[in-house]
């Protein structure tokens, strides 16, 4: 159909000379010459009209067939999901539960009917929003056509408008749009929906013209949410720059004086000052010197919302990846200050679990730095036995299930995937998975505790039962002197029991050991930064190690403690 719709466009575009010459006769005047200036107007103008009807009906159905292509690869990846987890999607798209398939283990037949609760309703969304977009799609389709087949596309009764302009505004008219984004607040499972309902050429429409409704939405494949959020990044720093700019034209005229409007002066500059090497910061970490996005890097968020900027990088495809592991850092950690270190650390337990899995290409194992929160910051312990609640981990905790979540919805399989709380970032990292988050593993080292409810109430509990991770797949790391993962004893179990002493949690070793992959030497960590320790003799830490272990699914490989 659209070759034949070109065909004809071609050819009527091939008269517009005709029509020109035919409009007035050089040396004819008189009545017959009116009527035939006017018959050839009206000649004239139907065929722009043919031309913008031809032009809008050959882009509408382009358009229309990328879109369809898009919502049968959604309804493909929903009935992928069903057939996987022994569900069926009828003709009509109600989803049919045929039970929990009888070759379960019975000690896994918990773990396995939660995840199916949470398959259920993520088929769900993918149903509904395949649906959606079928419906808008021929909405869309229909309102070209309409106007087409009624001779009304455009007003072809202008005069100095050629057949090829007239099929230009055809050409724009028969543009259809992409389905709307699911509203801001949606779940992953509806982001997943709408994001494989759309074509490629839909998809990189988006990133193009309206990145900030791909890069921060959970459930998007993190290739587009690090194309958007870099396309983001440069957008930002310049709307920082414009204010500060403005700022500074209106900077007081002495700016030692101790006076009031001084003193917002200052906090306004050093707000803008501190968000922009935020962003200099994630700008250094994912762009090379040549402006290029760097390799091996993806930028999974980037929030300029809130007090602090915040962002999740990534080492590796996270699309792709066998394995991926979540890093929630704790106390004192901001995207400007010491976001590089974590992303550096984290490349380097990606590298030991690539080992591990015996991946020479490296592409097996993916790891993310999540600072998609506002931890708390103290130089203190005391200050932080003292004034640190779990607000913000509460509120951290919300975004992080939601982000691991996405990672499983964004991707046709799911990964083997693994959190990492380290100090206050356990704590987050142990709320968010009271929630159904995907997580098979759970590595927590430095902790205060892992739970929102103190011990002593009897809710916080003593065992890692309130946990949704699979059993035997919880562990723990405390270094020697490290005070932090002392204050649940100190605080009286204000974040929980002490996670060294719940039932259920394995204790792995920080101390000097030698590798069981490979026999190597490793070095002991101590006090409350060192677990990602590598010593400058290349020395990997066994704590580092052991986190490497179970991101690569080896756990056979874990020394204990």
């Amino acid at each position: 159909m659209s070759a034949a719709l070109n065909g004809k466009y071609l050819q009527l575009l091939a008269c517009a000379e005709d029509f020109e010459n035919a409009a007035m006769p050089s040396g004819w005047s008189g009545t017959a010459a009116t009527a035939a200036a006017g018959a050839s107007k009206r000649l004239i103008e139907e065929g722009k009209e043919w031309a913008a009807e031809i032009a809008a009906i050959r882009r509408a159905s382009g358009d229309a067939a990328d879109a369809a292509a898009g919502v049968l690869a959604g309804l493909k990846e929903a009935e992928g999901l069903a057939k996987a987890h022994n569900f069926s999607i009828g003709d009509d798209g109600a989803i049919t539960d045929h039970g929990l398939p009888p070759d379960i283990p019975e000690e896994q037949r918990e773990d396995v009917e939660r995840e199916r609760k949470v398959v259920a309703s993520e088929l769900g969304e993918r149903v509904k929003q395949t649906l959606l977009s079928a419906e808008d799609v021929d909405n869309d389709f229909c309102a070209v056509l309409d106007p087409a087949i009624n001779g009304h596309t455009i007003d072809a009764s202008g005069e100095g408008t050629s057949l090829a302009a007239a099929g230009n505004a055809g050409e724009a008219l028969g543009s259809l749009s992409i389905p709307a984004p699911p509203a801001v607040d949606a779940g992953p499972a509806a982001n997943a929906a709408w994001w494989d309902s759309l074509s490629k050429q839909q998809q990189e429409r988006l990133i193009k013209d309206h990145p900030g409704l791909v890069g921060n939405r959970d459930g998007v494949a993190a290739w587009a949410r690090s194309k958007a959020n870099i396309a983001l990044l440069g957008d930002e720093k310049q709307k920082l720059l414009d204010e500060r700019t403005e700022l500074m034209r209106h900077a007081p005229a002495d700016p030692s004086r101790d006076v009031p409007s001084v003193h917002r002066y200052q906090e306004q500059l050093a707000k803008l000052d501190e968000r922009l090497a935020a962003l200099n910061k994630v700008e250094g970490i994912m762009v090379g010197p040549d402006g290029k996005p760097l390799p091996n890097r993806q930028l999974m968020s980037l929030d300029v919302t809130g007090d602090k900027v915040k962002a999740a990088v990534a080492n590796g495809d996270v699309d792709t990846a066998k394995h991926v592991a979540v890093f929630t850092p704790g106390m004192n950690s901001s995207v400007e200050t010491n976001l590089d270190g974590y992303v550096n650390d984290m490349q380097s337990v990606r590298e030991s679990a690539n080992r591990m899995v015996g991946d020479l290409s490296g592409k097996s194992v993916a790891t993310v730095t999540w600072l998609g929160y506002e931890p708390p910051a103290t130089d203190k312990l005391g200050d932080y036995v003292d004034v640190i609640g779990g607000g913000a981990a509460q509120d951290g905790a919300e975004k992080l299930a939601r982000f691991d979540q996405g990672i499983n919805m964004s991707r046709p399989d799911d990964p083997h995937l693994t959190a990492l709380g380290h100090s206050y970032g356990s704590l987050t990292t142990g709320i968010a998975l009271q929630s159904d988050t995907g997580v098979d593993d759970a590595v927590f080292f430095g902790s205060p505790g892992i739970s929102d409810q103190p011990y002593g109430d009897g809710i916080g509990g003593r065992s890692i039962d309130r946990l949704h991770v699979p059993e035997g797949r919880a562990y723990t790391l405390e270094a020697d002197g490290d005070p932090v993962a002392d204050v649940g004893n100190i605080t009286h179990g204000r974040f929980g029991e002490d996670p060294g002493s719940m039932e259920g949690m394995k204790q792995l070793s920080t101390h000097g050991a030698a590798s069981l992959l490979d026999g190597r030497p490793l070095a002991a960590s101590s006090g409350h930064s060192e677990y990602t320790l590598t010593t400058p003799d290349g020395t990997d830490s066994t704590s580092k190690y052991n986190m490497a272990a179970v991101v690569a699914g080896r756990p056979d490989l874990t020394i204990s403690r």
